[in-house]
């Protein structure tokens, strides 16, 4: 008796369909490769929580709409904010134009110019470029570098294969130029 296992080695059902087999407990139990690979095969392809494929469309759809109508709260909240700023914004230039002092200036600071000053300001400093033009129009210093660029100019369009031709009208240009640079730098130090 005690010789044989306890359980047979065969064991039938009544209709001998099913057939169930039992190995001695000595000898490990070995599956195949190609068991182990089928059964991780489909344990990866199926998630843990398998949730019907409805079910996580509407999920899907859920959180979409979610996300969406919170987008939408956060901008409608930025634009609100932004809309504020500017109006805060432009009530403290208005103050600064009609010269209001704000809370803590005192009253000591001067106000921003009006828009009508500032296109005065601007009017002036155009009369003063159009003065320094005609002064550098007048000038010989300036026609000699004109003059200099132009020839330089025309020397390179007429000299495209050879542009060292053009030496010495580069060398006059050159010259030219330090002059300026020298009258410029005489007028800074006299002022």
């Amino acid at each position: 008796m005690g010789a044989q296992a306890s359980k047979p080695d065969h064991e039938a059902s009544p209709d001998n369909s099913d057939q169930s087999f039992f190995a001695p407990r000595s000898q490990p139990v070995n599956f195949s490769e190609s068991l182990i690979n089928h059964l991780q095969s489909q344990s990866d392809a199926t998630p843990s929580s398998a949730v019907p494929a409805s079910r996580q469309q509407a999920l899907d759809q859920h959180i979409q709409q979610r996300l969406a109508h919170e987008l939408q709260r956060l901008r409608a909240e930025e634009h609100a904010v932004r809309d504020e700023i500017e109006r805060a914004l432009e009530k403290e230039n208005l103050d600064r134009e009609r010269g209001t002092p704000s809370a803590g200036d005192d009253g000591a600071a001067k106000a921003l110019p009006h828009s009508a000053s500032l296109l005065h300001d601007l009017g002036e400093l155009e009369k003063r470029a159009q003065a320094v033009r005609r002064q550098r129009a007048e000038t010989d210093e300036w026609r000699t570098v004109d003059a200099g660029k132009e020839a330089l100019v025309q020397c390179l369009r007429d000299n495209k294969t050879t542009p060292l031709e053009c030496r010495d009208k580069v060398e006059a240009f050159k010259h030219a130029v330090a002059g300026i640079e020298g009258a410029f730098f005489q007028t800074m130090k006299s002022s």
